[in-house]
């Protein structure tokens, strides 16, 4: 159970105070020295091909509008940029997807309806069961919505390009973040609705974030057939909890303001404004140095990798792994700077420090 504070009847005068306020956010890359930032070769042929695939289900011309500007193949050919064509655009597809699943939950009809919620989660994991469970596609498939049926078409390459053990890994992934995603309406309706704490922020932002399920699809993406006793490894769970910290981190600090005009308070930055007690910009600020700290951390468990395992293509498939993991992040934060999503196109910009007025 997590600690709460600040009661409802703050969350007025907090947005009245930042209401007009300027802030800037840094240059993000800079937090990343010697890191590597590619996109894959194969972008303009999966944007041709995803929104296709995207005018197929979705029916609302806004929703089509919305997700085009945000460039799901742009997000996959940031995320993994040594994948081949047809797997970048499978998790071109799967990222669109899941954008949309959460998007219900996280500024949708979902947002305040708890028990809808609920049964979003139930169909959502037939659906999950049935394509990615011990026995994929196989006896009478759960009724589907449009948007479970295009998921069948992301699981069926993803059941066809991995191993049983790595497919499980994906199914398990897949089923937390549902889970945790499903549970956040009933702390939004909770009856106090306090802000959480920095903590408590952080162990909630883990459990509904859907980086774990990005990060596992690696094992498709590259066809990795590592061992679990590998993947399990201390320092490999380490690489794999700080990557998924630091998409968290680099998604809520350029996406706060976005979600503040909607009375959204789920994102690292207000929390630690009102924890803290300080400005915008100095919780921006802190933000930044959380990231610097789960980049650190992940790269010490780097140096900790038991990569000489004395067979060479398991080691290239761990460096490979590992790499993916990276990639991850600094695919978030380029596709974070290269869409319209959080930053709109007219955004005032200065190399990479963005500009910003709250709430106008």
């Amino acid at each position: 159970m997590v600690n709460t504070r600040c009661p409802l009847e703050n969350k007025e005068s907090f947005l009245h105070k930042i209401k007009g306020s300027q802030v800037i956010i840094p240059d993000l890359y800079a937090l990343f020295p010697g890191w590597v930032f590619n996109i894959n070769s194969n972008y303009d042929i999966v944007k041709k091909q995803t929104d296709i695939w995207l005018e197929s289900w979705v029916e609302s011309d806004s929703l089509r509008h919305r997700m085009q500007i945000a460039d799901f193949a742009k997000f996959a050919a940031c995320f993994y940029p040594d994948a081949q064509e047809e797997e970048c655009l499978i998790m071109s597809y799967y990222h669109l997807w899941i954008f949309l699943w959460d998007d219900e939950l996280d500024c949708g009809p979902l947002t305040d309806d708890p028990q809808k919620a609920l049964l979003v989660r139930k169909e959502t994991d037939a659906t999950l069961d049935y394509t990615l469970g011990e026995k994929p596609f196989d006896g009478h498939p759960p009724l589907m919505a449009p948007a479970m049926s295009a998921f069948s078409s992301v699981a069926e390459k993803v059941v066809a390009g991995t191993t049983t053990q790595a497919r499980q890994r994906i199914l398990s992934e897949l089923k937390s973040y549902v889970g945790g995603a499903c549970i956040l309406p009933f702390y939004r309706n909770n009856g106090t609705k306090d802000f959480l704490t920095v903590k408590g922020y952080l162990e909630q932002r883990e459990a509904s974030g859907g980086c774990g399920a990005t990060i596992a699809l690696i094992l498709y993406v590259y066809h990795l057939n590592i061992p679990a006793s590998i993947l399990d490894h201390e320092a490999m769970r380490t690489i794999k909890d700080q990557a998924s910290m630091l998409v968290h981190l680099i998604n809520d600090i350029v996406s706060f303001h976005k979600e503040l005009t909607v009375n959204q308070f789920d994102s690292i930055v207000p929390v630690l404004a009102i924890e803290n007690k300080c400005s915008l910009q100095q919780a921006i600020d802190d933000a930044c140095k959380l990231v610097c700290e789960a980049r650190r951390i992940l790269e010490d468990a780097e140096k900790r990798v038991p990569v000489l395992t004395g067979h060479a293509d398991l080691d290239r498939q761990i460096k490979q792994y590992i790499q993916g993991c990276k990639d991850v992040v600094s695919g978030v934060l380029q596709w974070s700077y290269r869409n319209e999503r959080y930053f709109g196109k007219h955004t005032k910009q200065e190399g990479n420090k963005i500009f910003l007025d709250i709430l106008q």
